[in-house]
């Protein structure tokens, strides 16, 4: 009997090689090859390749292999490997153990064969186990090509490669300044910057710079000039209203770590907020204080501290002395005059009923004492700002409070100094029989408007005590006269001291024992008849406005 047997194609050899180059499967009848991954099968349909072209390296150093290097290299192979720089860099290629491609005694070797190619120069063909020699191409762009025929079993080659160029100079960090990163060599698109010190700046020329950096070109240059390092100046220090600057650590020193102190025109001008005044020059180019704040300090005028006059215990009173009353203010209306009180240095206090709008205002005196005197401070009104709740109407005073903006600021010295007003706490809340001073230049017991500024102490009086007096009496129109809880009292009983026309509007003062300081408790706003007695002059009580004078002074400065 013969029998048909099916002969194992894969275990025969071809021309001394094996059926199928990587994988071999057998069928009835035949068989065929197959590649692992990252293959291809040849035409021949028994050969692996590898698609091993248009690789182009850019990075500044690195490895290029054969295929599978260590291991045994595809058959049929054309690879091609580029190595791409910019130009002004030079790469130098140095072959690593083992170094394994077929060999010829043929020196063009005709079976496997590597060739570098750099610029205009050409290096090998390469085959055998013997390493090349290092090569330093000089060139920035290198291709090599890798060819392989149909047999062997080398295991093929390994180039590691780097880069190199012309050189820059050792950059050297200037005074008071550092450079980042400190190399030992620096060549083609290596980079420095430059910083400096705290408390120093970049300056290019006289120009100055935020940051500096520096690239090494292919030339061996770098491309920018180093800087310098210049001590922050923060320059002459801003002046400030009322005030002067000292220099603490030198005349004129305004240079990093300076220090200078700012100083308000005593005695009449204080620092806002009991600050030290005390700045130094910070490394970010300004004056600043303890807690960084640029802010500069604010001067602002002491009040109720009257350099000259002594107050000692306008109807019944008595002349007032040069710089005695500081604060009072002569309002000189179209028609007529008033009194008010300086606040602040740029805002007087005065009665609603005094002023309807700025325009009655001809001009304000300040710093007098006669009022037909010609030598005054004068101010005019930016704006006047009467209680919403005023009405006007010469029989209700309740409310009777206005404030005037004066249209600059006014010079705060022993003839003008503006009074306090009073504090929160309840010792300012004036009590019954508290003295208090009126001043003004009102109607006297002659019954003509005093040319001096008089003056006289009066205590206050029992609110209920006033009202009672006033219960039975009527305004000139007949209609009956109101006394609020924002009114204050104060006169003689039995008469010759009071404020009276003219006097409207000026202040009645009072002195606190724990400020040492004169504060506005009253304004003169009304009364019936001047200095009789049981005829008590009204206030408005300043105490229950604070808030609205220090809103509206807020407001609109």
């Amino acid at each position: 009997f013969l029998h048909n047997l099916d002969i194992n194609e894969c275990e025969r050899l071809i021309d001394g090689e094996p059926t199928c180059d990587q994988h071999c499967h057998n069928y009835l009848g035949g068989y065929y090859c197959s590649c692992k991954t990252g293959y291809h099968l040849h035409e021949d349909k028994r050969s692996c390749i590898v698609k091993c072209s248009g690789r182009v390296l850019t990075a500044k150093s690195g490895e290029i292999t054969s295929p599978d290097y260590p291991m045994p290299y595809p058959k049929h192979s054309n690879c091609n490997y580029h190595i791409k720089m910019e130009e002004g860099f030079s790469i130098i290629l140095e072959f690593l153990e083992p170094f394994d491609v077929e060999t010829h005694p043929d020196a063009l070797c005709p079976y496997d064969v590597l060739k570098i190619k750099a610029g205009k120069k050409s290096y090998g063909p390469f085959c055998g186990n013997s390493l090349p020699q290092k090569m330093e191409t000089g060139s920035h762009i290198v291709d090599i090509t890798f060819i392989t025929d149909t047999s062997g079993t080398n295991s093929g080659w390994k180039i590691k490669y780097t880069t190199t160029a012309m050189p820059c100079p050792n950059p050297v960090a200037p005074s008071h300044g550092h450079i980042s990163p400190l190399q030992p060599r620096y060549i083609l698109k290596d980079q420095f910057v430059v910083t400096c010190d705290t408390g120093y700046e970049l300056l290019e020329g006289k120009r100055e710079i935020k940051s500096f950096k520096a690239v090494c070109q292919k030339d061996g240059t770098w491309d920018k000039t180093l800087p310098q390092c210049h001590i922050v100046d923060c320059t002459v220090p801003d002046p400030i209203s009322n005030g002067k600057i000292l220099y603490i650590t030198g005349p004129d020193e305004t240079t990093y770590q300076s220090v200078i102190q700012y100083k308000c025109n005593e005695p009449f001008y204080v620092m806002q907020g009991n600050i030290t005044g005390v700045y130094k020059c910070a490394a970010n180019g300004y004056w600043e204080d303890s807690k960084g704040s640029k802010t500069l300090p604010a001067c602002e005028p002491v009040c109720g501290k009257p350099i000259r006059g002594t107050l000692l215990r306008i109807f019944g009173g008595k002349k007032a002395s040069s710089g005695e009353f500081p604060w009072q203010v002569l309002i000189i209306l179209k028609q007529g005059f008033g009194g008010g009180v300086l606040l602040q240095d740029n805002w007087v206090l005065t009665a609603a009923h005094v002023i309807h709008d700025y325009k009655d205002i001809s001009l304000i005196k300040m710093g007098v004492i006669k009022r037909s005197s010609t030598r005054y401070i004068e101010a005019f009104p930016e704006k006047v700002f009467i209680h919403e709740d005023y009405m006007h109407d010469n029989v209700n005073y309740n409310n009777d409070i206005a404030l005037i903006k004066l249209n600059q600021k006014v010079p705060v010295n022993k003839v003008l100094m503006p009074i306090c007003l009073p504090g929160k706490d309840d010792r300012f809340n004036i009590k019954n029989h508290e003295l208090g001073h009126v001043s003004g230049w009102g109607t006297t017991e002659r019954r003509f408007s005093s040319n001096d500024l008089l003056y006289t102490e009066i205590p206050v009086i029992n609110l209920d005590k006033c009202k009672e007096t006033y219960r039975s009496k009527k305004a000139p129109s007949g209609e009956p006269l109101v006394i609020t809880e924002n009114m204050l009292c104060a006169g003689m009983d039995e008469g010759g001291k009071d404020s009276c026309s003219g006097d409207s509007g000026g202040p009645l003062v009072f002195y606190d024992d724990v400020t040492k300081a004169w504060f506005v408790g009253g304004i003169v706003s009304w009364g019936l008849e001047c200095g009789v007695a049981g005829q008590y002059g009204v206030y408005t009580k300043v105490f229950n406005f604070i808030s609205w004078i220090e809103h509206t002074i807020l407001q609109n400065s």
